[in-house]
């Protein structure tokens, strides 16, 4: 019987434990946070650009200097906007302009001692040493002169000089036909033209 009890008493507490109101929570969302504030930020007026001074332009070597007509064949010749007929109209205008000087100025050309002196020879330089190329090759930006002779043959690599339109060989090929030569001299000797007369 204290089993019945029990069990009743406890069914009892139960039933009025739910009768009874319990207290309702109700979530509220939290206030929205502030804007964030905007950040001020000072303009600091960057300077201009440092100026480098012109590095000055080597002289030329004596005898070097173009002629007008000789500087627009070069200027017609090395124009990629020219056509295709004017490119070798022009180039054979400066060849038959230079090679009909060139016999008068060989006295002034300058003399090859050494191969290492090609470098830095301008075109009307290497036209009084060698007379006129066998074949002439635009790449641009440069051009290529080729020779050739018995002993050898030799290519020129000729390109533009910074802000001028003149060009001067910056290197060359030599192959040889026969034995190797380290000094070269028997090919650029069998390349030189006779003096004239």
């Amino acid at each position: 019987m204290r089993a019945v009890l029990l069990s009743t008493l406890l069914g009892l507490s139960v039933v009025t434990g739910c009768s009874q109101p319990h207290p309702v929570s109700i979530a509220t969302p939290p206030p929205p946070a502030p804007p964030p504030a905007a950040i001020q930020r000072t303009l600091i007026e960057t300077p201009p650009p440092a100026r480098l001074p012109e590095p000055p332009l080597p002289a030329l070597k004596p005898g070097t200097e173009l002629s007008l007509a000789e500087r627009e064949a070069l200027v017609d010749q090395a124009s990629p906007k020219a056509p295709l007929e004017m490119r070798s109209t022009a180039s054979q205008r400066g060849a038959a302009g230079q090679t009909a000087s060139a016999p008068a100025a060989s006295a002034d050309a300058p003399p090859l001692t050494d191969v290492g002196h090609l470098v830095g020879l301008s075109q009307t330089d290497t036209m009084k040493l060698f007379g006129p190329p066998a074949e002439r090759k635009n790449l641009p930006p440069s051009q290529v002169w080729t020779y050739h002779s018995t002993v050898c043959d030799v290519k020129l690599f000729f390109y533009p000089e910074i802000g001028k339109s003149a060009f001067r060989a910056l290197t060359y090929q030599i192959d040889e036909r026969g034995a190797y030569d380290a000094t070269h001299n028997a090919c650029l000797s069998s390349l030189a033209k006779l003096p004239a007369g």
